[in-house]
């Protein structure tokens, strides 16, 4: 594993200025913990799958969505794509969406995370492509679904996934790894905030 830090900052990154063009919207978990389906609930008056896409329409030319009810999303524009291997999680739905992906390199977030930064995304896909993994680390944690893959990713995911493995970090030791750390973050936004992902309702709060 290689791992480089960052401390190159802008104020503002706009579209223009990225490295990658598309961005994936994970939306095949069952929300069994929340109790309805996550990606349609309805927070500060739109469903939370929105709140993901506005976040990221300003720096991404194609947003695509991986789920395997796809009828029940009308995002103009939106590509819907099934799980290439139903069940397995957040593992199973990035190796969707690279198999997916045209470009060589996608970033991808789940549909569970409302209050996303837009200039921290785009500031991530204006990182030079040289890396396997962009990726932001919190508390000595890697952020695995707030993060910019390459195609080249996908031989090492499916290995994992035919060895019975779910968790996506563990071939990150084998990749070439650009950790985006603290200071880049706290840059753009509180990332206790942005990395919030939403399990029950009163994490909305």
């Amino acid at each position: 594993m290689t791992l480089s830090y960052g401390v190159k900052k802008k104020e503002s990154v706009t579209m223009t200025d990225t490295n990658i063009t598309r961005a994936y919207i994970i939306a095949g978990g069952r929300s069994s913990r929340f109790g309805r389906d996550k990606s349609l609930y309805e927070f500060n008056g739109k469903p939370m799958i929105m709140h993901v896409y506005d976040a990221l329409s300003p720096v991404f030319q194609e947003i695509s969505i991986i789920a395997d009810e796809g009828d029940k999303y009308s995002i103009p524009g939106v590509k819907v794509y099934p799980d290439i291997i139903p069940g397995l999680g957040p593992i199973g739905g990035v190796y969707s969406a690279l198999c997916n992906c045209e470009n060589g390199r996608a970033f991808v977030v789940p549909c569970d995370m409302p209050f996303l930064n837009s200039s921290l995304i785009a500031y991530m896909a204006s990182i030079p492509p040289q890396y396997d993994v962009i990726v932001p680390m919190l508390d000595g944690h890697y952020q695995p679904l707030h993060a910019i893959y390459s195609t080249s990713c996908i031989k090492p995911i499916k290995q994992l996934i035919d060895a019975g493995k779910g968790k996506l970090i563990d071939f990150y030791n084998n990749a070439e790894i650009r950790v985006i750390g603290e200071d880049e973050i706290t840059f753009y936004d509180d990332p206790y905030k942005v990395f919030r992902n939403i399990n029950y309702t009163d994490d909305l709060h």
